[in-house]
């Protein structure tokens, strides 16, 4: 899915919140900022296609919120950029996660609580 000209000038935080598949990409660059991952290893993490990462790839790159890690093998492997806008992503995901486990916390303590 290619964005229009218009997506492209959008901020870069609005072209990642736009597409659902960006978000799962970068969701997983987030979780390990500094771990470098394949095609393959991302796509797999993220639930995608490989078609879906190719898709979206080089809008990823352009908007510098992810950069290519040049390694020993033949492919490129793929990390959270050090951008503003890339540690922004990442602070959010922390947060969001900050904010699940506490919501967990309560539920499973409910159950625990009922099931005794």
């Amino acid at each position: 899915m290619r964005p229009t000209e218009a997506d492209l000038t959008a901020p870069p935080l609005a072209q990642v919140f736009t597409y659902p598949a960006r978000m799962k990409f970068l969701a997983v660059l987030a979780d390990d900022p500094n771990e470098s991952f394949s095609a393959t290893e991302l796509v797999d993490h993220a639930g995608t296609a490989p078609s879906t990462w190719t898709a979206h790839r080089d809008d990823l790159l352009e908007l510098e919120l992810v950069k290519t890690v040049e390694t020993d093998g033949s492919h490129p492997e793929y990390t959270l950029a050090t951008t503003t806008h890339a540690r922004l992503l990442q602070r959010l995901s922390d947060e969001l996660d900050d904010v699940i486990h506490e919501l967990k916390d309560p539920i499973s303590d409910a159950i625990d609580g009922f099931s005794q």
